[in-house]
C-alpha cells in the first residue's frame, strides 16, 4: 500500500496488493470521488485492469480498509475522507 500524491481535488493515489489483486484509486472525481480499478495480475506477473467500480463494491474484495471520501456536489472540488 502506498500514498504517492494527492491531486489538485483533494483525492490521494492510493494502491493496495492482497495476493492476485490490486486496487487502485482514481484520483480525477468523473463517476465521482470514490471510484476505482481493480486489477488482476496475470501469470506472466503483470497487472491487468479489468473493472473501474465505486469503492463499496470493490472493498468486498480486500481486507485493507479502502478510504472513502465525502461526495457533496457534483462540481471541481476539494473532497475530504469521511
Amino acid at each position: 500500500m502506498r500514498h504517492t500524491y494527492t491531486d489538485s481535488n483533494g483525492i490521494s493515489n492510493f494502491l493496495v496488493d492482497e495476493g492476485n489483486l490490486r486496487a487502485e484509486k482514481c484520483v480525477d472525481d468523473f463517476g465521482g470521488p470514490n471510484m476505482w480499478r481493480l486489477h488482476v495480475k496475470t501469470s506472466d506477473g503483470y497487472w491487468e485492469n479489468v473493472q473501474w467500480m465505486n469503492v463499496y463494491k470493490i472493498q468486498q474484495f480486500f481486507n485493507t480498509k479502502l478510504p472513502v471520501y465525502n461526495e457533496g456536489e457534483k462540481s471541481k472540488q476539494n473532497y475530504s475522507l469521511k
